[in-house]
């Protein structure tokens, strides 16, 4: 862990040219960005009916990173700082915000980026189809009707599979084999701060104790991922020395916590401290270093101390104010 999050500026101008803004928006690392995909990215294959193509359907591809309106910012960075521009960001419903590229052309920089800097979910093997499915495009094999059904082959074995409607209108599509994800390896500090921007969370947790102000302070740090990426989960606990995986039986993902308040000060927020996040979570993260602060100093056991630890815990995670 002897780097440290790339410190660079990208500069984007804008306006004229006499009196030209401009704005500087700091350069992500390269592994920032793919652990925040591991968590939020999608590499999607679509179908949609449209006549004057031969199989009746039109083909679209598109890499997509979908968030809170309130991580517009990370977005746009993402978009100007590592992908050259490339792609769009648009409003989704209330209060989502997407990034898209699905241009062949735009496409073609989001593979350059993940080859060098290779994903470590299961989402690696989505990838490798979605780059299967590329070649196919490029070759114009797309095209032609036995190109279409391996385009749905490989469809077939990636994220949910083919809808209904899809094994209606092409029976027989028999899947390919999905590419398997065995060395789940952190390659990089910068990775796991991705990753935790993108399923990370910092908590305060309040509950009732017979402690003299009558309430009992507990900070927790938590990953959740689908189980499938058990291996990686387990990893967690090595690389970052503390913590432990925990399971659930009524939903098919785990966890990652850690909740010794010595891990946590000692461990954990120096971490992150060196590796900065780059969103709104920086701001939990910053609330929840104050919550350690005054639990150091034993304030969590003072009535006008617990209250001002309400008042932080009060504008964290979901309640936090775009």
């Amino acid at each position: 862990m002897n780097k440290k999050l790339e410190k660079s500026s990208y500069i984007n101008k804008m306006g004229g040219e006499a009196n030209s803004q401009i704005s500087v928006i700091p350069t992500l690392h390269p592994w920032f960005v793919t652990g925040f995909a591991d968590g939020e990215g999608s590499f999607g294959i679509y179908f949609s009916k449209k006549s004057g193509y031969q199989s009746g359907y039109q083909l679209k591809y598109e890499f997509t990173i979908a968030l809170h309106k309130k991580d517009q910012a990370l977005l746009e960075n993402i978009k100007l700082s590592s992908f050259n521009g490339a792609g769009g960001i648009d409003k989704h419903g209330e209060d989502s915000v997407h990034y898209r590229v699905s241009s062949l052309k735009d496409v073609s920089l989001i593979v350059a980026h993940f080859d060098k800097y290779p994903l470590t979910t299961q989402k690696w093997a989505d990838y490798q189809l979605f780059k299967r499915v590329l070649q196919l495009v490029q070759g114009k094999e797309h095209l032609t009707t036995d190109g279409f059904r391996e385009i749905l082959s490989i469809r077939a074995s990636m994220n949910q599979g083919l809808s209904d409607s899809l094994k209606e209108a092409f029976p027989g599509i028999i899947p390919v084999e999905r590419p398997k994800v065995e060395d789940q390896k952190i390659l990089d500090p910068n990775w796991l701060v991705g990753f935790v921007e993108a399923e990370g969370c910092f908590y305060v947790d309040l509950a009732s104790s017979s402690v003299k102000v009558g309430e009992r302070v507990q900070l927790r740090f938590k990953i959740t991922q689908h189980n499938r990426d058990v291996s990686l989960m387990k990893s967690l606990v090595k690389y970052l020395a503390c913590g432990n995986v925990y399971t659930k039986s009524s939903v098919p993902v785990m966890d990652y916590e850690v909740k010794k308040f010595a891990d946590l000060t000692e461990k954990i927020i120096p971490f992150f401290k060196n590796y900065p996040l780059q969103g709104v979570k920086k701001q939990n993260f910053e609330d929840f270093c104050k919550v350690a602060s005054l639990i150091k100093s034993g304030a969590h056991l003072t009535e006008s101390g617990l209250a001002e630890i309400r008042k932080i815990k009060s504008e964290m995670n979901s309640q936090r104010k775009p």
